[in-house]
Order: structure tokens, then C-alpha cells, then sequence
């Protein structure tokens, strides 16, 4: 059964934020709805393919948001980390110094980002591009977070299978 709201500004929103693994309880509170709801658009894109993984029902008691970086972003010319991604992943030379921006920083701003991965671009190109490396990196269970409203990181554990399958440093 559909939901009602599947379709919608709401229900949209919800399903593309889940696929970003934002919790069912943060996106029930964020558009006020009741969680069944949430919970219903959520069960419904993942029984349609829209979404990969289930997220989890909230955040972990005490968790906090991790703080992105604020210092400017400085990557060295490393055309070898950049042709492995290439090699490994399919990545482009874009999402390359993406990924290589990521696993330097503990977790990084938007605007860091873009002034880095494509400056000449509109700012919206990182979200188009974190997208399109998740679905590349999904099958190498090496996942990209999204920092709500802030940016993205990527694990300890992801940074850790990515190199092991493309060898050498960021």
C-alpha cells in the first residue's frame, strides 16, 4: 500500500534522506509527522528499490553530531591515488579529490568541498557527486556520511577497506 505522502515535497524529502542513512525517529521529528509514517514512506522506497539498507530507527543515546572542518583544504598533486580510484572504483577525477578530501579530514564542510573537488561548479555538484560515489563505493561496503546540514565523512573502517583495495595514501 502506498503511503500518502509517498510523492510529495515531504515524502520525497524523507526517502532521499534516508537512502543518506539519516535515522526514521530525526526525519519524523524534522517534518513532524508521526514515526508510523516515517517509518511507512521509509519500508515502502526499500521494498521499491528506492533505497539500499533500512536506516536505524534513531541516533545512538548520546551521540553527537560530528563538527566537519573549517580549514581550508589543501591536496597534494598525487595523480597515482587519483588513477587508483579510477582503476578500483570507477571514480572520476572529481569524485577522486573527493574521496581524497575525505579521508584526510576527520569530516568536511560543503563549501570545503566544493572550493577543492570543482570550484568552477554550481555548489550543489557535491551532493551530486557524493551520490554517485556511494552508489560506485556501495558494493565495496566503503560508505560516505552525511554530517546533517553540514557536510560528510567517511569512517575509519571505510578509509581502511578503501585503501586496502587501492594501496598507498591519499
Amino acid at each position: 500500500m502506498n503511503h500518502p505522502l509517498r510523492g510529495t515535497f515531504v515524502g520525497n524529502s524523507i526517502v532521499r534522506l534516508a537512502d543518506e542513512g539519516v535515522p526514521i525517529g530525526a526525519l519524523s521529528r524534522t517534518f513532524k509527522i508521526p514515526y508510523d509514517s516515517a517509518h511507512g514512506i521509509v519500508r515502502q522506497a526499500l521494498e521499491d528499490g528506492m533505497i539500499a539498507d533500512m536506516p536505524q530507527a534513531d541516533w545512538p543515546a548520546g551521540s553527537r553530531l560530528r563538527t566537519p572542518t573549517t580549514k581550508p583544504i589543501r591536496l597534494e598533486a598525487r595523480p597515482d591515488f587519483l588513477m587508483n580510484c579510477k582503476a578500483a572504483f570507477g571514480l572520476t577525477p572529481a569524485e577522486g579529490r573527493l574521496i581524497q578530501c575525505l579521508m584526510q579530514a576527520r569530516a568536511c564542510t560543503k563549501p570545503h568541498l566544493h572550493a577543492v573537488v570543482a570550484p568552477e561548479a554550481e555548489p550543489k555538484i557535491i551532493d551530486v557527486f557524493v551520490c554517485k560515489i556511494r552508489a560506485k563505493l556501495r558494493k565495496f561496503q566503503v560508505r560516505i556520511e552525511t554530517i546533517w546540514g553540514q557536510g560528510y565523512a567517511m569512517p575509519e573502517e571505510s578509509k581502511r577497506q578503501l585503501m586496502a583495495r587501492i594501496g598507498g595514501g591519499p
